[in-house]
């Protein structure tokens, strides 16, 4: 098993990075199809924030490298470890996304260099989701080893990154009708689709053993965690649909999604520590 270090970094960076893509490619598209050109300035600016989040989770994530120094050996694996091809897709993705943002505050940056800018930076973002859904396949590890593990993941990312995203638009001024709702329904099917898998995979865990014990025997209190997950992740959405109602004053609508954002972290952060306690190898 992982020591309670490991886990919390790597809980963290997987509870902040793929959030922080999911709301980073939100607001690309934002302003890519921005109306105006002083929304698109002020997207431009915002941007920081999704970066901010998942440069943390990468930052937090690093800490379970031993030293600075074995960071150089992780790119000696590029191309055949799951692990070193996680670590340059994130190196790439913050690069863009940095990079766009120190760029961008040029008031009259143009169009025909940000849009292409930031379709690469995204298409940066979904490598990412995919190599660090892919990083824990491994066969020696049979309870990360499952589809459960890339679904949890990934579902996990959507359900935050779209309750992150609507504070992060919130912040940049950009009306949230029709797309507010729309990511307020994204946030609930990544949500519920993400419960379904925690049940499945929680089922799962007593057909799971070593020579030792089973894999049920890890995470005791799956099914609470579960359950918070469950209503921390409802109320979060329900707190994004009220923020939605015309009655609702601005401040109180960035509030409610600053409450929301919270609650859809802790909702996934715990979810993450329980993945990690689940590390169970084949044999003893």
């Amino acid at each position: 098993m992982t020591s309670g270090l490991d886990n919390l970094s790597l809980a963290l960076f997987t509870a902040l990075a793929p959030a922080g893509v999911v709301a980073f490619i939100v607001l690309a598209l934002a302003r890519i199809f921005a109306a105006d050109h002083d929304r698109a300035v002020r997207i431009d600016r915002i941007i920081a924030l999704p970066f901010a989040v998942a440069l943390l989770g990468f930052i937090a994530s690093a800490t379970h490298l031993g030293t600075p120094a074995n960071a150089l050996h992780v790119f000696a694996g590029v191309g055949t470890s799951p692990l070193s091809n996680e670590v340059l897709a994130a190196v790439v993705f913050l690069v863009l996304t940095g990079s766009y943002w120190m760029a961008a505050f040029k008031v009259n940056f143009p169009d025909a260099l940000a849009k292409p800018w930031l379709i690469v930076a995204c298409l940066a973002g979904i490598a990412l989701l995919g190599c660090t859904s892919q990083a824990y396949a491994v066969r020696t590890v049979p309870t990360w080893n499952t589809p459960y593990t890339p679904a949890n993941l990934l579902l996990a990312g959507l359900f935050e990154g779209a309750v992150l995203s609507q504070i992060f638009l919130t912040a940049a001024k950009v009306p949230l009708r029709r797309s507010g709702a729309g990511l307020t329904g994204l946030a609930a099917g990544g949500l519920v689709a993400n419960i379904a898998v925690m049940v499945a995979q929680n089922t799962a865990l007593g057909t799971i053993a070593n020579n030792e014990f089973t894999a049920a025997t890890l995470a005791p209190h799956y099914a609470l965690i579960i359950a918070f997950y469950a209503l921390a992740g409802l109320a979060a959405v329900a707190l994004d649909g009220w923020a939605l109602r015309t009655a609702t004053n601005e401040r109180a609508r960035f509030v409610m999604r600053v409450i929301a954002g919270a609650l859809a972290f802790a909702a996934v952060f715990a979810g993450r520590i329980v993945f990690y306690n689940l590390h169970m190898t084949v044999g003893f």
